[in-house]
């Protein structure tokens, strides 16, 4: 007996094949959080679910219930996000931000938080891939601030100064410490006061104005390569190797 139908709207995180014809969708919603959906004849000719083979999309799901299971009844793309599976950088900073998802979705019960990040996140990065960089690094600090692993910075470890647009800082990834002076070892980032201060808003701002930012090259490698450590050491998982490819 079949059992309820609903209809969800939410991101495609992965989509895998299954058995030779059918695929099994991560599909990351507002209010169901983080579900299975089983679609059946997505790889036949002419499939009206053809469209479940390609991640990243915000789409309308509309599935059947049955017992543990969740197969999908129609569907509609919202927002393809196509450009995404274009170019290989692109697809490596999809790929790194639906990974953090599956994790954060295990971590987390704030599905709405994890939805709306990665309704913008994908979003943006397909509207103006030339900022992919400082995309992931707020993408990566929301998400920490999110999981509550993330600290404003307002006075230095050190010297008990306030940090300030001038100053350069060293920072751990490990943990919530900024120094004004010189830190030696693997742990520790070198970043400006505009970085540490844009740390702080991007923890903190309207998530509509998440993607606003503005950075030069410089300061969004810098913002990336910290915040993807940061990631790495306190999800304890390496997310930076599929960027060192």
């Amino acid at each position: 007996m079949a059992g309820a139908t609903k209809t969800c709207r939410g991101i495609i995180l992965t989509s895998r094949e299954h058995k030779d014809k059918d695929r099994i969708l991560k599909f990351l919603t507002r209010d169901e959080g983080l579900i299975d959906i089983y679609v059946k004849g997505s790889g036949k000719l002419n499939s009206h679910s053809a469209f479940t083979s390609v991640p990243y999309m915000l789409c309308d799901l509309t599935y059947t219930v049955s017992g543990n299971y969740n197969f999908l009844k129609s569907g509609a793309i919202v927002e393809s996000n196509s450009r995404l599976m274009t170019d290989f950088d692109l697809m490596t900073a999809a790929a790194h931000c639906a990974d953090v998802l599956l994790d954060m979705s295990g971590q987390s019960d704030n599905s709405v938080e994890a939805y709306e990040i990665a309704a913008y996140t994908f979003f943006y990065l397909a509207k103006d891939p030339e900022k992919r960089q400082l995309y992931l690094s707020a993408f990566n600090w929301r998400v920490l601030s999110v999981l509550g692993f993330t600290v404003e910075y307002k006075l230095t470890s050190d010297t008990a100064l306030e940090v300030n647009d001038k100053g350069i800082y060293y920072l751990s990834t490990t943990g919530g410490d900024l120094y004004s002076g010189r830190k030696t070892g693997g742990e520790y980032r070198m970043l400006s006061g505009k970085a540490v201060l844009a740390l702080n808003h991007i923890a903190c701002c309207d998530l509509k104005d998440l993607y606003a930012i503005s950075a030069g090259d410089n300061l969004s490698e810098a913002l990336f390569d910290f915040t993807v450590s940061y990631l790495s050491n306190q999800l304890e998982k390496d997310y930076l190797g599929r960027f060192l490819l």
